[in-house]
């Protein structure tokens, strides 16, 4: 494993505003980030030129910064929206924009671009009627992807917010058996632990379900619903059992930070020392899985 970061680990800013792309790889980078997730779905929240049809020269400057940043981009944050629900307005649009985030994936060398299933509200069937709008939406998106080099890795949700209304893939036997239903080669699975946290699930269990079907990760802590996305040890996550159970599923992809609430109110002469601490945090974690390799050898 690798540790990973979030472009959105700098993106909020106090005073409301958003920090560009390329001053969040070049913090990163001097705080000692090797890798990072390039999270379009942030990008479609408000105006950039991602959403216009000067993304390719804004994607050329994310990737000039990347290289003089010497910074690799392993996984992505597409957009999303609920494609089941018919009456979702800007439907083309939105197709569009999780396209384009696949462009930007194979330019910026992404193996891995995260999305959100979706959930046939409507029905009375959720989760049959979710499973067959989700297997007819993902089909084409995939064979898209195939053709751009990019896998799609589909994240566990969760919907204590909504209750008693309740999302699909917001337990590991749904996320499961979708990707059963998508025999697809270059599909996979984001296990995010704060949303199985939140949802209180055995995680070692519901990962053990998705065996090697994993192929992305979102990592963040949480001290309560309202209190989330924040640094592993900031919260009430149990991590040395996480990386015991990661070592176990002998996982070999990134492991990866999506803590957009660290730096959100931080001025910005904290932010580089935040940084270097969350990275301190990271090859921590890191080396609790190394160490349960050696006690496991002897």
């Amino acid at each position: 494993m690798r540790l990973s970061t979030s472009t959105n680990i700098y993106f909020n800013r106090p005073d409301g505003t958003k920090a560009p792309i390329t001053d969040s790889i070049r913090f990163c980078a001097e705080a000692g980030y090797k890798v990072m997730d390039m999270n379009f779905h942030d990008c479609t929240t408000f105006a950039t030129d991602f959403r216009t049809s000067n993304w390719e020269n804004w994607l050329a400057e994310i990737k000039e910064a990347t290289q003089q940043n010497n910074i690799g981009f392993s996984q992505a944050h597409a957009p999303f929206y609920n494609f089941c629900d018919e009456q979702t307005p800007d439907k083309p649009y939105m197709d569009e924009l999780i396209k384009r985030s696949i462009l930007c994936s194979e330019q910026l060398g992404v193996k891995w671009l995260v999305i959100h299933a979706g959930t046939d509200f409507s029905s009375a069937s959720m989760i049959k009627d979710s499973k067959r709008k989700n297997i007819a939406y993902f089909e084409p998106l995939l064979d898209f992807a195939a053709q751009h080099n990019v896998g799609i890795a589909i994240e566990n949700l969760w919907d204590l917010t909504i209750a008693p209304l309740r999302r699909y893939t917001a337990n590991a036997e749904e996320l499961m058996d979708l990707l059963d239903g998508l025999p697809y080669s270059n599909v996979g699975a984001c296990w995010d632990f704060e949303h199985a946290a939140i949802m209180r699930q055995d995680q070692e269990k519901a990962l053990m379900l998705i065996g090697d079907k994993l192929k992305a990760t979102h990592v963040s802590d949480h001290a309560d619903q309202n209190f989330d996305h924040i640094l592993p040890f900031s919260g009430i996550t149990d991590w040395h059992s996480i990386m015991r159970l990661l070592q176990k599923l002998d996982y070999k992809g990134d492991f990866t930070y999506e803590i957009h609430r660290y730096t959100e109110r931080l001025p910005i002469e904290l932010v580089p020392a935040a940084l270097k601490y969350s990275v301190e945090v990271g090859q921590y974690l890191l080396s609790l899985a190394q160490k349960t390799t050696g006690r496991e050898r002897e």
